[in-house]
């Protein structure tokens, strides 16, 4: 159980992450597709505030996968 849900926040972090990163590059693109939520200056805020969740639930990722096999 404890997998799934590593899994799925991996999976979540990782959707934002790349998101905020097309927000930071392609910004004239990103905003109309979120409705003007997601501008440039937020994008690479929401960046920076992800990276350190995506390493913590990747690396406890494989470690659930990799160390602790079934």
């Amino acid at each position: 159980m404890i997998r799934k849900a590593v899994a799925w926040c991996l999976l979540a972090t990782a959707l934002l992450y790349m998101l905020s990163g097309f927000g930071i590059t392609y910004w004239d693109i990103v905003t109309p597709l979120t409705l003007g939520l997601l501008g440039k200056a937020l994008s690479f805020q929401v960046h920076q505030v992800l990276w350190a969740p995506f390493l913590a639930f990747l690396a406890a990722h494989l470690f659930l996968r990799c160390i602790l096999k079934p």
